[in-house]
């Protein structure tokens, strides 16, 4: 029996050798047309900053060839070949991770052969540097089709970025509802809310604490919808809100699909005490307040702001004059006192309307999209991402965009990482891309979320909406969230503050554009 099975060990190893013999016989290729351009690839993974934790970025070669190889090398450790007859390149993850994690700092060297005719060609080298800062290991999103008026395809998913591994938390026929804005607490996966939306038993705001669960109703007398576009206090005691009554339409020619505010205010929901607050200057009747966001100390919530339109007006004649301003107002969570609002970046110095701040948990940068009107920059080509110096008041045009709508974003716990929303590969389905932001705020050439099968994006029509970075997966099942909130009486109704008069506040006439002083000359 040993030996036997001496035997079948051996001729396994004779199988595997030849194999791999086979898959390495370059006999020719040392007589070669040198060719003095890189080869297309795709994704486009070239000439980029990767993290050092990224899965393999596998990819295809798109020139015409019969037989291909690759040499993937850096200063350390061996190099990774690689040959294909179809020109998909899968690396190695063991092979892949061994060698990004022996090279940080350093570039990553890609060279390529390409056998068409019976004739070797070496392209260009072309090369990576591997940043010495990893991304956070969880990306999650919403999956949802690329119109998404009444999806049938929608749910809320986690993908590890350092492999390919993706799970669903919540899809659409468990609830048979609508699911959105999820988000987290200081990156931490074990603090999130999401909302689910309609009229259904299920619909209600979840959140998520330390692994409890519970559904949260937060319409009051002053707030008639529930909290949408959110940011969680830093603290993890408060979360903001916007009320948003949002409409959309279809135009018959050119970029078809519209979105936007009707009326928009801002609420703090206090977890604690189940209580919804808020104050004139972020909650008035003349302006439309939405997209908050917490300053990583906590002092200072920063929203977008444009007047309220006149209601006797025709709004579809005038969505596309709405334009919104960035804002700050210092608030205290000890005392639940509140400053006056000051402009961060004003329309009428940018020339275009600032929508979904997001800031560094640093606190040196603000990253958002700016588009020609509105807050629907992922609806218009001309949605950019742009980066704002908050030590210096800089603001710039990120070297991350395309002719195509740019949106979304969010940062990684480091700083160095951006996430963002991009149209960019086919005009029609959102990607999330990532790009590495160095100390000098300058964003390098992004690149998409590696998937297994470099060809995935080809088939996959299906939209990635609202990325978001966190540093583990989470652990509360779908399960958990179901039952939640279909079951009786886990549904609490906020209260609202009981300083709070709701006829003042909806009736207010403060002149707080004329309070309003820039933060930045």
């Amino acid at each position: 029996m040993k030996k036997r099975n001496f035997i079948i060990c051996i001729g396994l190893f004779l199988i595997i050798g030849i194999g791999t013999a086979l898959l390495f016989n370059v006999e020719d290729m040392d007589q070669y047309t040198e060719i003095g351009r890189p080869p297309k690839i795709d994704p486009d993974y070239i000439n980029t900053v990767i993290p050092p934790n990224i899965a393999p970025m596998n990819f295809i070669i798109k020139e015409p060839g019969t037989r291909y190889y690759v040499r993937i090398s850096s200063s350390n450790g061996k190099e990774i070949r690689i040959s294909s007859n179809n020109g998909k390149i899968i690396i190695p993850k063991k092979k892949w991770t061994k060698l990004l994690n022996a090279n940080q700092g350093e570039e990553i060297y890609y060279q390529i052969y390409v056998k068409d005719e019976g004739k070797w060609h070496r392209y260009q080298t072309f090369s990576n540097r591997i940043a010495k800062e990893d991304i956070d290991s969880y990306l999650v999103y919403r999956l949802i089709d690329p119109m998404f008026v009444q999806s049938k395809i929608m749910g809320i998913y986690q993908r590890d970025v350092t492999s390919f591994h993706e799970k669903a938390i919540l899809q659409t026929r468990a609830l048979n509802a609508c699911y959105n804005c999820h988000s987290f607490c200081n990156k931490k996966p074990d603090k999130m809310m999401m909302h689910i939306r309609g009229s259904s038993k299920a619909a209600g705001t979840i959140i998520i604490q330390n692994g409890t669960i519970k559904k949260v109703n937060t319409t009051t007398e002053f707030n008639k919808n529930p909290g949408a576009y959110r940011s969680w206090h830093p603290s993890g005691k408060v979360i903001a809100f916007s009320v948003n009554i949002v409409r959309q339409f279809f135009h018959a020619v050119g970029y078809t699909q519209e979105g936007y505010d009707k009326m928009s205010d801002i609420i703090l929901y206090k977890i604690d005490s189940n209580m919804v607050t808020t104050c004139p200057a972020i909650a008035s009747p003349r302006f439309m307040e939405t997209y908050p966001e917490w300053s990583p100390d906590g002092r200072y919530l920063y929203y977008c702001r444009a007047p309220q339109p006149d209601s006797s007006s025709l709004f579809e004649e005038m969505y596309n004059k709405i334009m919104y301003d960035l804002m700050r107002i210092s608030y205290d969570i000890e005392t639940d006192s509140w400053g006056k609002p000051e402009i961060v970046l004003s329309h009428k110095k940018t020339g275009l309307s600032v929508t979904q701040p997001r800031i560094s948990p640093d606190g040196k940068y603000l990253a958002c999209a700016m588009t020609k009107w509105g807050t629907f920059a992922i609806h218009r080509p001309g949605g950019d991402i742009y980066l704002l110096n908050l030590r210096t008041g800089e603001f710039y045009k990120a070297d991350v965009n395309s002719d195509r709508p740019e949106s979304y974003n969010s940062w990684s716990s480091n700083s160095r990482w951006l996430v963002f929303s991009s149209k960019m590969r086919d005009n029609v389905c959102t990607r999330p891309y990532f790009t590495y932001i160095d100390d000098k705020g300058k964003a390098h050439k992004p690149f998409i979320l590696p998937q297994k099968d470099p060809t995935f994006y080809d088939t996959f029509i299906i939209t990635y909406n609202v990325p978001e970075l966190v540093d583990g997966p989470i652990q509360v099942s779908g399960q958990e969230i179901i039952k939640t909130a279909l079951a009786d009486g886990n549904k609490q109704k906020a209260v609202l503050d009981p300083k709070i008069d709701v006829d003042a506040l909806t009736n207010a006439t403060m002149k707080v554009e004329k309070e309003a002083n820039y933060i930045f000359q």
